[in-house]
């Protein structure tokens, strides 16, 4: 099977042409749609008909066949886009797609389009008839150690020059959400005069739209600043974000603050938990500083919230996630929690005057 990665595939289909299937699978939304947009661009006609599909509960397999025996209505191309949100067609599905891949029409291209793609999919009958038609376009997130080179080269897109720093900043930033990044270097192409992105420029771009990433309140944190983490707390849910991506996030920063106290004490090297962490050298001495600064019961206490809000958002323990998180942040940022009544006030969410806080 051969396999081929976003930024290689539209020299592919240049020199190649389209091939009858293409299976695009990878977890990053941003480079499948570079994929598509590269397939579509490809084979772009007058006589094309496109039509994309998603897989649910009652999709009817039977489109497929019906397909082969009838030429397009509106032409003699026809491109079929079917997307698979789980990467399992089923028992009819996969019957489908196997027999479709023996007897596809000359005149379709089919383009099956699924998350990160596993053994046990790779291995399947369906997608093992399919590759034999045609490529795996990987649309994979990139490595973290990978991504301040992928950032500067999608920031080149844009006619922009990243400073020194700002590539790894981004990394930080946008890992895990690269539509977002494109989103952002999208308009700081109309924003810059110089299109040179600094530091500065970073900082003062996202205080005047005062919509923040997840970990732009990680930064928050390890400035210590309780009042910024609370503000960009809030805006993240306002923008509706993932609440379990945010517990991650603070979750790693409890563990790398754990790990580094216990370092410390065993007088281990802590450059091997930087690497493991992907904590760049900017950074760590801010990381170092927050270990020594903070309470080994603090981060015991911090360790036991985490697990109180992944038991209220997985178990509905009951407990408030919000105010939870709220202790947390007073926790890492502050190394206590007497400034969480003051703190409160930041919110607009109208938390019940009977819902009581938690004693640390």
């Amino acid at each position: 099977m051969q396999t081929i990665y976003p930024e290689k595939l539209e020299h592919y289909l240049q020199q190649n042409g389209v091939p009858p299937v293409l299976l695009v699978f990878g977890d990053d939304l941003l480079l499948r749609n570079d994929a598509l947009a590269s397939i579509r661009k490809s084979i772009a006609s007058d006589d094309l008909e496109r039509v994309h599909w998603l897989q649910s509960k009652d999709f009817d397999w039977q489109q497929l066949s019906s397909g082969e025996q009838s030429m397009s209505l509106f032409g003699n191309m026809r491109l079929i886009e079917l997307e698979l949100p789980e990467n399992k067609p089923g028992r009819d599905g996969s019957a489908a797609l196997t027999e479709y891949a023996k007897n596809q029409a000359d005149s379709e291209i089919l383009v099956v389009i699924g998350d990160r793609l596993k053994k046990e999919t790779q291995n399947s009958r369906w997608f093992k008839a399919l590759a034999e038609r045609g490529p795996l376009v990987r649309t994979q997130s990139p490595d973290k150690s990978q991504l301040p080179a992928f950032i500067h080269q999608r920031a080149q897109r844009y006619q922009l020059t990243l400073a020194s720093g700002v590539p790894e900043k981004l990394s930080d930033w946008f890992e895990g959400n690269l539509l977002a990044l494109d989103q952002e270097l999208s308009k700081w192409q109309l924003l810059s005069n110089d299109g040179v992105i600094t530091e500065d420029f970073l900082k003062t771009s996202i205080d005047d739209v005062s919509r923040f990433s997840v970990f732009a309140l990680q930064e928050s944190i390890q400035q210590q600043d309780f009042e910024g983490a609370l503000h960009r707390l809030e805006r993240l849910l306002d923008e509706e974000n993932d609440f379990h991506r945010l517990i991650w996030i603070l979750q790693r920063e409890v563990q790398l603050l754990t790990a580094l106290q216990k370092a410390k004490q065993t007088q281990a090297d802590t450059n091997a938990l930087f690497r493991q962490f992907m904590i760049w050298p900017n950074q760590q001495p801010g990381y170092h500083q927050r270990a020594n600064q903070l309470r080994q019961q603090t981060l015991l206490s911090a360790q036991q919230l985490i697990e109180r809000i992944e038991a209220a958002l997985k178990l509905d323990s009951g407990e408030s996630p919000l105010i939870l998180t709220t202790h947390l942040l007073s926790l890492l940022c502050c190394n206590n929690a007497d400034a969480i009544n003051d703190g409160l006030s930041v919110f607009n969410h109208g938390i019940e005057p009977n819902e009581k806080f938690i004693q640390l």
